[in-house]
């Protein structure tokens, strides 16, 4: 192999014609002249792209590239270079396999990727294994799609990633990051996440690992169920809320309770129909609530407005001024039973919460002793009261 390239040494009458290697579209009538041709998978032609690294392509000896045409006795062996420069010794972006050409022959063959496991490949390669480090994010439903950030080290070009036994499609962002797409998966669980190139397997003794999750886990389907009786209903919905629905509205409420948001998708569900509940269902101890007369002196006022069969109920201390005063409303009224008891008001320091939060997360509720109040759905936060740690309490349907 004298890796020379071999260049014309013809006449220069047809310029289409002044080439080593032809193609049938350049030697056909019917294909010049933009015409149908079925002799196209018989005859030289273009290069057919077999998948992201490999092409399938004919193509037949000009006989009168060299001067001594015909066919030499002594059958060379040659190969097709795929390169930038009409240099062969440097750098080349792919090659083909040996194959023996007479002047007058044609071989189909396949351009072949370079190999960083062969001696051409970077010396970096050579004695460093890519490997994960991370995943992010590390969980994902089972319907896949989901954009997922591969992170490790020592990452080429080429490098496939595999879920479970699923390869994926992936993309190089940098030696240390690959971008990827999640698979579907038919059952939830925890797959082991690996790397691979050509038949070689990385990672296998430290894998990756991503959790899928199902929305009809029992789990998670439950806190849907849950959510679905308790959650604010506005008016025109359905009778069943999409899920997507209810995880924006669950959001919006333990936003506005807890502050800031979780990234775990079933404590969402969990807390958030806790505190539903909590809020709509659980019946409150009538003994526990005071009536307005036992009660110190209310300085506030109080409008109600109705609509249909909902009450919205705003509640202001006329004792801070307009521009002392912020206040936060971020749900709808609830439309309530015709057979609730009548609404009571009493001045508390959220002690009239106790017992009707559920499970031990909700006891940062109770523990802050946060004012606000609540009639039918709406709730008015004073961060002039939650600084104080005073205010009051008023329970309305």
């Amino acid at each position: 192999m004298t890796k020379q390239a071999i260049v014309y040494e013809g006449q220069d009458k047809n310029p289409e014609m002044c080439r080593v290697l032809l193609t049938h579209e350049i030697m056909c009538s019917r294909c010049c002249d933009k015409k149908s041709c079925g002799n196209r998978n018989e005859t030289p032609s273009d290069p057919v792209i077999i998948d992201r690294f490999f092409l399938k392509f004919f193509l037949k000896c000009n006989q009168n590239c060299l001067k001594n045409a015909g066919n030499p006795r002594d059958m060379r062996r040659f190969q097709v270079v795929v390169s930038t420069t009409v240099n062969v010794d440097g750098h080349v972006l792919a090659v083909s396999d040996n194959m023996f050409v007479h002047n007058n022959s044609k071989h189909g063959r396949r351009a072949r990727r370079l190999d960083p496991s062969e001696g051409t490949a970077p010396s970096y390669l050579e004695n460093a294994t890519p490997c994960i480090k991370a995943i992010s994010p590390s969980e994902g439903w089972t319907t896949g799609g989901a954009t997922v950030i591969i992170i490790g080290d020592n990452f080429f070009d080429g490098l496939q990633v595999v879920f479970g036994t699923m390869l994926v499609w992936s993309e190089l962002i940098t030696p240390h990051a690959i971008r990827v797409q999640t698979p579907p998966r038919h059952i939830p669980g925890v797959v082991e996440v690996t790397l691979s190139y050509k038949s070689k397997q990385f990672c296998k003794g430290a894998p990756g690992r991503f959790v899928y999750t199902a929305l009809n886990e029992p789990t998670i389907d439950y806190g849907f169920q849950r959510l679905q009786k308790v959650i604010p209903r506005h008016p025109g919905d359905p009778e069943r809320l999409p899920k997507e629905v209810l995880l924006k509205r669950a959001a919006d409420l333990v936003e506005a309770l807890y502050g800031m948001p979780h990234n775990n998708q079933e404590i969402i569900l969990k807390r958030a129909a806790d505190i539903a509940e909590a809020l709509y269902s659980v019946p409150r101890n009538h003994n526990q609530i005071p009536t307005l007369g036992n009660t110190p002196a209310h300085s506030g006022m109080m409008g109600v407005n109705s609509f249909s069969s909902q009450l919205a109920v705003n509640v202001s201390e006329t004792s801070q001024a307009n521009d002392q005063v912020k206040q936060k409303s971020a749900f709808a009224p609830v439309v309530r039973p015709q057979a609730s008891p009548p609404p009571s008001c009493t001045s508390a320091n959220g002690n009239g919460l106790q017992g009707s939060l559920l499970g031990a997360e909700d006891a940062a509720v109770e523990k802050t002793n946060w004012p606000f109040c609540e009639v039918g759905g709406i709730f008015h936060f004073d961060e002039l009261m939650l600084k104080k740690g005073t205010g009051k309490l008023c329970l309305g349907w």
